[in-house]
This record gives structure tokens, sequence and C-alpha cells, in this order.
């Protein structure tokens, strides 16, 4: 069974311009042709070989985990409707159309009317996200452990015979189980080449590569997270990760960031012969300045800049803590503000693609022969390396420059929490400072 989602268009479609997404699905020769869905999308940025916006698209995250996660959700009510009715035989002319209707009139299908007697994998997860914020970059990070357990029953159904009509219930898991998923995580990019029809089934949006051990932690956070709540809502009596003790943990080297002096060779560094690298170095400098996630940068407009201050909530702890953070404008993040002040729109920066954006960084950092050596801890080896800073920059770095560099002048973790976000004594907070040379140089000279 193949579900696609693609746009249809005759008409030229303006720059920008929205139009809906189509739905069409084949089951060998069976064909239910293309039904217009209320998803809409732009066009130009759209891949329907794999039925997400394109990897390298010029948008914002949240555009893109409200579009690709609307799909995603359309794709598997339809997938467990069909099959459910193909195996009662009521799949016949017009199909399509009702099980439409019926999605977006909120009637429960398929899985769903199992939910008090199966508690299928995907019915569950819908109620599982049905109670959290849909605009949470978490609710993203689920739906790829959804489809991991998904091409993970398929791979059991292929390799166990006895097994040819297994699917994860969340009832009858074990600690076992997790065991086997946690070894079929590590080897899932080898296993989808072994075995191409898992993906063809369960597609992902990116290439899956090997994993490192601190990948596969956080994916098993939010499994434990999902387990949890079903034990909480009744759906389990005993939970599987009672025991559960597989895996390394995660594990984090020493926090990489730039060093002042390398921020202002940054920022001076001459950009004329390439605009756009120049406009997102400017995003970059920015965020090194004031410290936030990328995705609260994404959404900032010229509304958080007030009396010369940015001022937001975290949208990563917003549910737990809504505490205000308020970060003043030094001189560089304010040339920047000034820069752009005529910039279309109400964003306060122009901003691209997350991804787009890591890609930026590095060359930018390249241009501005910022290529000092530091040693990173391999992720997948947990063996030491040494690499160019330049190749290991991401977005997330300009977190570790606003941190590393403050926490150096003032040593007082408290204080530097107020301007980040963190909670008073966050365990995670020690992932981003560093105690330097100069740090241990002062406290070895109090000995006298």
């Amino acid at each position: 069974m193949t579900i696609v989602f693609e746009t249809r268009t005759t008409k030229k479609v303006r720059e920008g311009e929205q139009v809906p997404l189509y739905i069409r699905l084949a089951d060998g020769r069976f064909y239910l042709s293309h039904l217009k869905t209320r998803i809409k999308v732009n066009p130009a940025i759209w891949d329907p070989s794999l039925g997400s916006i394109k990897k390298r698209a010029l948008c914002s995250e949240e555009e893109r985990e409200s579009v690709d996660g609307e799909v995603e959700k359309l794709r598997t009510y339809i997938r467990n409707a069909y099959i459910e009715d193909k195996g009662h035989d009521r799949v016949k002319k017009g199909w399509l159309e009702q099980a439409l209707s019926d999605y977006y009139s909120g009637k429960e299908r398929g899985p769903k009317k199992r939910i008090k007697r199966g508690e299928t994998l995907e019915s569950l997860f819908d109620k599982y996200l049905a109670g959290r914020d849909p605009k949470l970059s978490r609710t993203k990070h689920y739906l790829v452990l959804m489809r991991i357990l998904q091409r993970y029953s398929c791979y059991v159904r292929l390799i166990r015979p006895h097994q040819s009509k297994y699917v994860f219930n969340v009832k009858s898991i074990t600690t076992e189980d997790l065991n086997a998923i946690y070894d079929y995580m590590v080897n899932e990019y080898q296993i989808v080449k072994d075995y191409p029809d898992i993906l063809k089934a369960y597609p992902e949006t990116r290439k899956i590569k090997q994993r490192g051990g601190n990948t596969i932690t956080g994916v098993f956070k939010n499994l434990r997270a999902f387990f949890n709540w079903c034990q909480k809502e009744g759906y389990i009596s005993k939970n599987p990760f009672v025991g559960f003790e597989k895996g390394e943990g995660e594990r984090y080297g020493t926090p990489i960031y730039l060093t002042k002096e390398e921020l202002k060779q940054l920022y001076n560094a001459d950009f004329s012969d390439n605009p756009s690298l120049e406009v997102q170095r400017d995003v970059f400098v920015f965020q090194c300045n004031v410290g936030c996630r990328v995705g609260d940068m994404m959404r900032f407009t010229k509304q958080n800049v007030i009396k010369g201050a940015i001022e937001y909530i975290p949208h990563k702890t917003i549910k737990e803590n809504a505490k205000t953070v308020v970060v003043p404008l030094n001189s560089m993040s304010r040339a920047i503000v000034e820069k752009y002040k005529d910039y279309p729109g109400d964003q306060l920066l122009p901003f691209v693609a997350s991804q787009n954006y890591n890609y930026a960084i590095k060359a930018a950092l390249k241009k501005a022969e910022i290529t000092r050596l530091v040693t990173i801890l391999n992720q997948l080896t947990r063996t030491e390396e040494k690499r160019p800073i330049n190749e290991v920059a991401s977005s997330h770095m300009a977190r570790r420059t606003f941190i590393g560099n403050i926490y150096k002048e003032v040593k007082d973790q408290r204080l530097v929490s107020s301007l980040t976000g963190h909670s008073d004594g966050s365990r995670a907070f020690s992932r981003y400072r560093n105690i330097d040379i100069n740090m241990k140089q002062d406290l070895v000279n109090l000995l006298g």
C-alpha cells in the first residue's frame, strides 16, 4: 500500500502562495484517485517523494513541523482505516472520500475503535500527542519515535515467520522487548539496507544514519515518557522500563564555543561578496549575543525588542516554567537589529530553515578564517577527535558562546541562568560552561 501527498495545480502560482495537498492511495492494482485535503503548502517547497517539505527548503521550522505533522497524522489515519476496512471487505468506490470525511469530522476509525481493547501504537500516540502543545518541537521527536517503532514491528514480521502478524502493543511489551528495540535502533541504518521493504512501508524524511549513544538515549527518554503516560492513564499496569538498563546514557564532551575575540572577528569579516551568507552571519552573531535557542530565535518579532532588550518566554519550557527572559542588547546586537529594521514583515531578522542555517554558520566561520582545532567527543565511537571548529559549529554553539563567555566573567551560574532561561541549579547548565585555563589559573593564584 502506498499513500502519496502531492500538489496539483495548472495555474501559475505566485511566489509564497499556498495550494492544497492532494492524497492518493494505491494497493497493487487497486487505485484511489486524488482527493483534496485541508492541508496547504507552497508547492515550491513540497517533495512528493518524501511526503514532506524539502529538507533544504527555506521555510520556518514552525511551518515545517505543522505541515509535516498534519500529513503524518492523516497518513496514519488513512492507512489504519484502510487496513481495517480491507480486512472486512469494505473498500469500495468512494471509500477515500468517506475516510477523509470521517477524519475531518473527528470520527474514530480503525484502531481508534479498539483503544479500550487493543491500544494500538498509532491510536495511543494520537491520544498522547493530543494532550501536548502541537507547536513544540518535541512533537516532531515523538513522531520520529513512532515511525521507528513502526519500522521495528515491520522488521519483526519479516525476520520471525511465527510472528508474521506482529504489532507493537503496549500491554505486551516487556523489558526484553525494549532491549530488542534498542539493538534495532543501533543497527537500523544497516537493517533498512538489507530489508528495503521496511522503508517503503514506513518512510523517513531523512536518510537513516548510524546513531550515537546520546541520540538513542534521547529517543528512549521519549519512549519512557510515553510508557509513563500509558501507565498513568491506565492502559498498562506494569511499566516495562522498570529494570531496563540498556545503553551507556548521555555523555558530553567539553563545551566548544567561540571566544569573544573570535566573535568580533566573525562580525567584522568582509562578506560583501556573499550577501546571503552575510545575513546568516549576522543572525548567528546576534544569537551569540542573546543566548537564545534557535527555536526561539526563529519566533522573534520586532515586538520582542522592548526598551533596548530582548524579552521572550523560552518555548521549550513554556508549559513547565513560563518565566520571561530579559536580555539587554549590547552594541553588537543593537547594530544588527538596526541594520535589519526595514526588513519586510514582522520578523525581527531574516532567517532560513534551521538546517540551512547550520550550513551557513559553518561556511561563515570558514570564510572568516576561524578554523582552530578543537577536541570533541565522537558520539559514535565515544573517542576523542580533533576537528576544525568551523566543521563542528551549529546554531546551538551560539548558546554555548553566550553562556561560556559570560560565565568566564562572572562565574555565577544563577546570574547567567537568568539570561538563558535555565532553572536555578540546572544540571544541563554544566553542559554549556567550561572551566578554561584562565579560570583555573585564577583559582590556583588564590593559594599564593
